[in-house]
C-alpha cells in the first residue's frame, strides 16, 4: 500500500487530522477505534504499513478529542483520549488529552490522579519526568503529591 492508501480507516483518520470543523458525527469514526492492521502477519512491509497506520490513528485519536472538548463533549473526547492511553501508555500527549478532558470539565482531582499515573508510569519504565509543558497544564502547587 502506498501512502493514502489503505482502506477506510486510513481516511478516516487522515479527515478527523486535516479537519477544520466537527468531525464528531462522522458514522466512519468507529474504525478509529479498530483494532492493528493486519495483526499476525510480520511480513516488513506489514510492519512499517502497521507502525504508519498507528501513529496516524494515535494523531487522529487525539485531535478528536481536543474538539470535541472544544465542542463540549466531554464524554465522547474522553472516551477517544482514553483509546490513545490504552494503545500507547507511554505516549504522553496521548495522557495531556485525557488531562484536557477532566480540566475542560473542572474535574482538577481527577486530571492530577491521571497526571500523577502517568509520571510513575514513566519514572518507572523509562526513569524520566513528564514535560514541563504537561506539568503546566496542572493548577499550581497540585503537581508536589503525584
Amino acid at each position: 500500500m502506498g501512502p493514502g492508501e489503505g482502506g477506510g480507516g486510513l481516511r478516516t483518520a487522515l479527515r478527523v487530522v486535516d479537519a477544520d470543523g466537527d468531525a464528531g458525527d462522522d458514522p466512519s469514526l468507529g474504525l478509529l477505534f479498530a483494532g492493528d492492521l493486519l495483526p499476525g502477519w510480520d511480513d516488513e512491509w506489514t510492519l512499517f504499513e502497521r507502525e504508519r497506520l498507528r501513529q496516524l490513528r494515535l494523531h487522529a485519536l487525539e485531535s478528536l478529542s481536543a474538539r470535541l472538548t472544544s465542542s463540549g463533549r466531554h464524554a465522547l473526547a474522553l472516551d477517544a483520549a482514553l483509546t490513545c492511553v490504552s494503545i500507547e501508555p507511554l505516549r504522553e500527549s496521548a495522557h495531556r488529552a485525557v488531562v484536557a478532558v477532566h480540566l475542560a470539565e473542572h474535574n482538577a482531582v481527577e486530571a492530577v490522579s491521571q497526571y500523577g499515573a502517568f509520571r510513575r508510569l514513566v519514572r518507572a519504565e523509562l526513569g524520566l519526568e513528564p514535560s514541563a509543558r504537561f506539568t503546566a497544564m496542572l493548577p499550581p502547587g497540585a503537581v508536589g503529591g503525584c
